[in-house]
């Protein structure tokens, strides 16, 4: 896991994916590209969103950054409109992003009051199909949230 800790602010960005699975670097490229461009408090988690547990120092808003299966476009989700995502694994070894928030939700004694997720699309774990104009587009996103 890698930190960029500044003092406690009013929001953690955390970045989810695999720096070698295709499309699933999504989360990583963003996190690469804004590492020293922000005084937000950041973290790159890998794969393992579970990670936030020790980490979280009660921030009022968590941001997302993840790639996601099956949407076109990069998207921005936001507190129910995250948790009513009905998605499961399709393993016995491999747990959503959105299956591990929704059992921190449950297990941690504090959590933050604002949710929101920035998806940008994947297709595959083989190679990158999504393109600068993708990464660009999330960084906007992103940067709305916390300017």
């Amino acid at each position: 896991m890698q930190c960029s800790c500044n003092k406690i602010m009013k929001y953690l960005i955390v970045f989810l994916g695999s720096s070698i699975a295709g499309d699933d670097a999504a989360g990583y490229d963003v996190y690469m590209r804004i590492k020293n461009k922000t005084k937000a408090r950041i973290a790159y988690l890998g794969t393992d969103l579970f990670k936030l547990y020790g980490i979280y120092e009660g921030e009022e808003k968590l941001i997302i950054v993840d790639a996601v299966y099956g949407i076109e476009d990069v998207i921005h989700l936001k507190n129910e409109e995250i948790f009513s995502i009905d998605d499961k694994s399709e393993g016995m070894h491999f747990l959503s992003a959105i299956e591990a928030l929704k059992i921190l939700k449950t297990v941690m004694k504090k959590f933050p009051e604002e949710i929101h997720l920035i998806g940008l699309p994947a297709k595959s774990f083989e190679k990158i199909t999504y393109d600068e104009k993708v990464i660009n587009k999330a960084i906007k996103e992103l940067k709305k949230l916390i300017e």
